[in-house]
């Protein structure tokens, strides 16, 4: 979705010229409002039908060590009950998200303005985050009897890969290597490509490429038949919920954490890749997945309007074509465009889930196609071509170096959300100097 946002913003005239005909249509006079309404509905739509996609592609083979609870349900004949879950837990966090945003905004912003204090802290913050991401590797429920094997030797694993990540992340960010004096290629003639072009190759190395090589030997997933299928009941409570709105807040207004970083930091119990998990539990991780992602999506509109922060390509993009965002302590002024997106946002919801609906009982024909060894090599091969083709040599080794760090995870029993190191790290060394400045 981000990269739709990118290519929208990059032709935004042609997309301006695209939505005023249909402004014209349906009587609208403000074509950049059609733009980022489309552009947020369909960043609403991609939650839901990435439900699919996260649980059919990239399933690993027999031999890897850690396996993600959605492609554990895949491999078992249970894609569909994954999907329905992830798809349940979406509208449901958006829902909640929806009603929550006015008042948090009040908190975070104009009158009660939160979110400065929290930035002047927010490098220790982080630090914190970070180190509780990792020591939950060991301890899931942070307490220091043993509840595993080998409790210190996964979190010195962890803190390896976090620190790896971190190191890269920081090459990327926050060094000149975006204007290393390499060989590129004939059309990249500037010198230099843009750090925030190179988060595409970073991304693609550490998540994407991964799973696509792992998922080479494995065998094709076929779903029960939907007549056989279980009806797995969750039993969601005032918990859970809560649990949304921190790591949907943590998502939507602070920098560098996503939907998996904080599934492990409010919930470190529920772990992603342990494999003696029942069918109920894998489905409950993947709802409360689902519904950080969807309310992180709702308060990230908030972050746009109240602090001016975007916090994905996506809402960067909505900025871009709003382009009369005032913020500060003027936020309720443009509080009707901020309600304009997010009913788009709720219709995007209702429809995308009525469309997973009509999909369920074909999802077994579908999966059987999204987990080939035909598309894993086509995907593959479109990602490193487009990688390549827009960031060079300098994305090209990016993305190869992001790989081979990428694949330890998985196969060492490490949760790949340590990964995300390559974020918190840079983040974290950026307040902190910031911190230190101003003291």
């Amino acid at each position: 979705m981000n990269n739709v946002a990118a290519g929208l913003t990059a032709y935004a005239g042609l997309t301006l010229g695209a939505f005023a005909v249909l402004g014209r249509v349906f009587d609208v006079e403000d074509p950049g409002l059609l733009v980022a309404c489309f552009i947020s509905s369909a960043l609403v739509a991609h939650l839901f039908g990435e439900a699919i996609t996260c649980t059919y592609v990239g399933i690993p083979a027999e031999d890897v060590v850690s396996v993600l609870p959605a492609h554990r349900l895949a491999k078992a004949g249970l894609g569909a009950v994954a999907v329905r879950a992830s798809a349940d837990g979406a509208l449901a966090g958006l829902v909640l998200s929806s009603i929550l945003l006015i008042p948090l905004c009040c908190v975070m912003g104009w009158p009660l303005g939160l979110y400065p204090s929290l930035r002047k802290i927010m490098g220790v913050f982080m630090i914190l985050l970070s180190a509780r991401l990792i020591v939950a590797e060991g301890y899931p429920r942070l307490r220091t009897r043993v509840e595993r094997k080998r409790p210190i030797i996964r979190i010195l694993k962890a803190s390896l890969v976090f620190l790896a990540a971190g190191l890269l992340g920081c090459m990327v960010l926050s060094s000149r290597y975006y204007s290393a004096p390499l060989p590129d290629l004939p059309w990249l003639r500037a010198g230099f490509v843009s750090p925030s072009s190179l988060l595409l190759p970073l991304f693609a190395g550490l998540f994407g490429i991964p799973s696509l090589v792992l998922s080479m030997g494995s065998r094709r997933a076929y779903d029960v038949q939907a007549g056989l299928l279980p009806r797995v009941t969750l039993k969601i409570g005032s918990r859970d919920f809560v649990l949304t709105m921190l790591g949907g807040s943590m998502v939507g207004w602070m920098p560098g954490m996503t939907s998996g970083s904080s599934v492990s930091v409010c919930a470190p119990n529920m772990q992603e890749t342990s494999g003696d998990e029942n069918v109920r539990s894998s489905c409950r991780f993947i709802w409360l997945y689902s519904s950080i992602s969807a309310s992180g999506t709702v308060f990230a509109l908030g972050a746009l309007f109240v602090i001016l922060r975007a916090r994905s390509g996506s809402m960067d993009a909505v900025s871009a074509f709003l382009g009369s965002v005032d913020g500060s302590n003027s936020w309720l002024s443009d509080i009707g465009l901020m309600l304009t997106i997010l009913f788009s946002m709720l219709v995007a919801a209702v429809i995308s889930r009525w469309a997973i609906d009509l999909l369920m009982t074909r999802l077994s024909n579908l999966g059987r196609v999204l987990c080939s060894r035909e598309l894993a090599i086509t995907s593959l091969a479109f990602v490193c071509s487009l990688s390549t083709v827009l960031t060079g040599t300098r994305g090209a080794l990016v993305m190869f170096t992001a790989a081979m760090l990428g694949l330890l995870p998985p196969l060492i029993g490490v949760r790949r959300i340590q990964l995300m190191g390559c974020l918190l790290v840079p983040i974290s060394i950026m307040f902190i100097e910031n911190m230190m400045s101003q003291s």
